[in-house]
């Protein structure tokens, strides 16, 4: 996992630990792996409210990929800046 410090949107950030919340039930660290609370299964569950309440484009692979919270809201801000570009 990075060491350093990554700057995200903080809005982006709390809806996605929102999420993570409501599919697991417990409150998760911006700086840990979903996979260290939840399994495939929520992590696709995770995924299917963050595309219908907020239009997130993130796939299970997508969690697992990006190593913390902080990582993976990083790459939704990165996607949601690509697709107002287009």
């Amino acid at each position: 996992m990075p060491t350093e410090r990554v700057q995200v949107d903080e809005k982006i950030l709390s809806t996605l630990l929102r999420l993570a919340y409501e599919v697991l039930g417990i409150e998760c660290a911006p700086h840990c792996n979903f996979f260290e609370y939840g399994d495939s299964l929520a992590a696709t569950h995770m995924c299917s409210l963050a595309a219908k309440r907020h239009g997130w484009k993130i796939s299970a692979r997508d969690v697992f990929a990006w190593e913390s919270f902080t990582l993976l809201a990083g790459a939704i801000e990165r996607d949601k800046g690509d697709q107002k570009a287009h």
